[in-house]
């Protein structure tokens, strides 16, 4: 009955742990975010990174893969959206 009991424990607690990573799982915003502070492997921080945008140097899709994010178009051009508006500001 321990063994049970063990093994039951060993899943709900592995359960816990895949809920709470999935919780803190980055989005395209928090990948812009990052990408702005400089926070990102490979990736130039506030004013560079602008001009790079602006220049088509550093697209979108590069700060999704430099975030560990899937690539698609739709979060790639947000991404972009997001730090052409900040821009602005």
């Amino acid at each position: 009955m321990k063994l049970i009991t063990r093994a039951a424990s060993a899943v709900a607690f592995s359960a816990t742990l895949f809920a709470s990573a999935s919780a803190f799982a980055l989005t395209p915003f928090d990948a812009a975010t990052l990408a702005q502070r400089g926070q990102l492997e490979g990736i130039p921080g506030y004013e560079v990174l602008q001009s790079d945008i602006q220049g088509r140097r550093v697209t979108g899709a590069d700060i999704l893969e430099a975030a560990g994010l899937e690539v698609n178009s739709s979060d790639a051009r947000f991404v972009e959206s997001v730090l052409r508006d900040n821009d602005r500001n």
